[in-house]
């Protein structure tokens, strides 16, 4: 059994597994921690990145009237616009297929 190349990949990826887990104990444990400005700017970024994400977007729209009334009207016209471009489609698929009629 120690001969089979499936038993020597899982001695290999047991080990590796094994030293990244310890090398990561081992940093963390003498590592120190970070600083007051570390974690200052790790919360700044944090908050950039919140303003820019999807999130950050959708709070700041809550104050644009313009925006929110046009998201608005693009939600009621959504399915009717979808409607139309599905029985459109079918439509054409049916006249195309039926169309050029042979006599």
């Amino acid at each position: 059994m120690l001969q089979k190349p499936w038993f020597k990949a899982l001695i290999w990826f047991g080990s590796v597994s094994y030293f990244f887990l310890a090398s990561a104990v081992m940093i963390s444990i003498l590592t120190p921690g970070p600083t007051e400005t570390q974690v200052h700017q790790f919360m700044a970024g944090s908050m950039e990145a919140m303003e820019r994400s999807m999130m950050g977007v959708a709070m700041n729209l809550k104050h644009d009237s313009f925006l929110s009334s046009l998201i608005l009207l693009a939600g009621y016209w959504t399915l009717p616009l979808m409607l139309l471009g599905f029985f459109l489609g079918i439509t054409a698929r049916l006249r195309r297929t039926t169309w050029p009629r042979k006599s």
